[in-house]
């Protein structure tokens, strides 16, 4: 899903929370939506190709301005980032 189909979606209160998925073939982060029966909706590009930000920071301010909502971080790396 696009941006604007996100945020369309979050305005009409489909999604429940955003998980935050560290990508670990691009060393990025993705971010997947969640509706209320645990099915995801990756955030892609207009080609389909789901997008990965380059820190954590940045794809929880992509988040923020697709609406509010309670943010999971799955990563793969959680020892090596303290």
């Amino acid at each position: 899903m696009v941006l604007s189909e996100c945020r369309q979606m979050m305005a009409e209160h489909s999604f429940t929370e955003a998980r935050l998925v560290h990508d670990f073939l691009s060393a990025g982060w993705s971010i997947n939506f969640r509706d209320a029966e645990g099915n995801d909706f990756p955030l892609t590009d207009s080609y389909g190709i789901p997008c990965s930000y380059d820190s954590l920071k940045q794809a929880e301010d992509v988040v923020h301005q697709v609406g509010d909502c309670p943010i999971q971080i799955d990563s793969l790396f959680r020892f090596a980032e303290r």
